[in-house]
């Protein structure tokens, strides 16, 4: 319960930015606000301020702002306020402030989660493959305790603490031994080229709406074998799944000390084109790091900028992939199990899942559909070219069609989420009820 008041306080702060936005706008280019609504349909609580009246609306999946003079067809009665009246850049700017509302939280939030210190999740400070044949006086296995005195605790401290020209001193751990070892020949990127970090074939995450969601693969899983081939860790875990010929992928899965196999479905990814079953590697060292206020706005602004690109890129391939649209298509279900899974990871993790929705919001909205703000900047940019609104008859058509394509597309995430979560319920199920079967190891 305290999941979903918080979900939907977040969701309402969301709105609450996005519409103020647009208030902002307006009455600096003098439009009179009629309603300020957070949700739609009928009202629960309501205000009045001046001519505006504030209210919280039952379903809260949006809010909206209603202007003096908005709708087409609609009676203006002073056009000094109202929104008709003014110039099509002024229009464009009040449909556009909404979204920079969002892209502008989303900004303040990302700084001030480096502000207060960001955690990120790491491997072991142990060495769990080779790719080079100048091991040097390394071995499989070795964990790595200290460089140049500085304490270890994860694999990027490897790279962040190693020189990159002349000696490092390294004390390690060899079957229960502690060794110091004096080296020229490791660099930063020998961490990254060279060795790679123990992993073991542990399931981390399962990502919302992916095959093995849907399969009812769950964290902390242990993969022992694909295709009926033992794998030792995730690398070869991984490399078994890239190189399967066929649709799907036979696990061998171990379960609080059971077995079982699951069939899961492969999956085109569509950042890389790899096929994929959609669970990450567990990544058992948890790392804070400290920025200074320099930092925080720098690196905020960076991964801001970070996340806006990866959306608009993700949005292209999956456009240009509809096939792809079923499984990367979410509603507040989705949302909603993502949230979950972030809450487990602590403040920091919340931050960047609040701001990283937030500029999806932004994304979405400007989209250049009738009834979103893109489809309004789109109207009157085309104004803006050709020095002539469409007709209000357009207007109202494409409207029309702009909600129902809207009103499509929520049934459709609805359907989806639902549709998740019941196939992964059912293969709960299948799991439970062929216990006894399950072998033991």
């Amino acid at each position: 319960m305290l999941n979903i008041l918080g979900a939907l306080i977040a969701l309402g702060i969301l709105i609450t930015v996005h519409e103020a936005g647009h208030a902002v706008a307006a009455t600096i280019f003098g439009i009179e606000i009629e309603k300020f609504s957070i949700g739609f349909g009928p009202r629960l609580i309501s205000f009045r301020r001046k001519k505006t009246e504030f209210r919280i609306s039952l379903i809260p999946l949006g809010g909206y702002l209603k202007m003096k003079g908005e709708n087409p067809g609609e009676e203006i009665t002073d056009p000094k306020t109202s929104f008709k009246t003014k110039s099509w850049w002024q229009r464009a700017l009040v449909a556009f402030a909404g979204p920079l509302a969002n892209l502008l939280l989303a900004l303040i939030v990302f700084i001030f989660s480096f502000l207060v210190g960001r955690y990120y999740e790491d491997s072991l400070p142990i060495i769990g493959k080779i790719n080079t044949e100048r091991v040097g006086e390394f071995h499989l296995k070795d964990r790595i305790i200290s460089i140049n005195g500085e304490e270890i605790h994860g694999w990027n401290q490897l790279i962040q603490n190693t020189r990159e020209g002349g000696y490092n001193s390294f004390e390690i751990e060899r079957e229960g031994k502690l060794l110091q070892i004096s080296s020229d020949n490791i660099t930063p990127a020998t961490w990254v080229e060279d060795f790679l970090p123990y992993a073991p074939p542990i399931v981390g995450e399962v990502a919302p709406g992916l095959p093995a969601y849907n399969a009812g693969i769950m964290n902390d899983d242990r993969i022992l074998e694909v295709n009926g081939v033992k794998v030792n860790d995730w690398y070869e875990m991984r490399e078994i799944v890239l190189g399967t010929a066929g649709d799907q992928v036979v696990f061998l899965i171990e379960r609080a000390g059971r077995q079982f196999e699951k069939a899961i479905p492969l999956e085109e990814n569509i950042i890389d084109s790899n096929r994929i079953v959609g669970i990450t590697q567990k990544l058992p060292v948890r790392i804070e790091e400290k920025f200074n206020a320099l930092e925080a706005v720098e690196y905020g602004t960076l991964t801001t900028v970070s996340f806006v690109a990866v959306n608009y890129v993700l949005l292209f391939r999956l456009l240009s992939k509809p096939s792809s649209i079923k499984s990367n298509l979410g509603g507040p279900v989705m949302i909603f199990t993502m949230s979950q899974q972030t809450v487990k990871k602590g403040w920091d993790t919340i931050l960047v899942f609040f701001a990283a929705i937030s500029i999806i919001l932004m994304v979405m909205n400007l989209l250049p559909v009738p009834v979103l703000d893109g489809g309004h900047i789109f109207f009157c940019l085309v104004e803006g070219i050709f020095q002539k609104p469409f007709s209000e008859k357009i207007q109202v058509a494409l409207q029309n069609i702009g909600f129902i394509i809207l009103l499509a597309l929520m049934v459709f995430a609805f359907w989806n989420d639902f549709d998740r979560l019941f196939k992964r319920k059912i293969s709960l199920q299948q799991q439970n009820q062929n216990s006894e079967n399950l072998l033991t190891p």
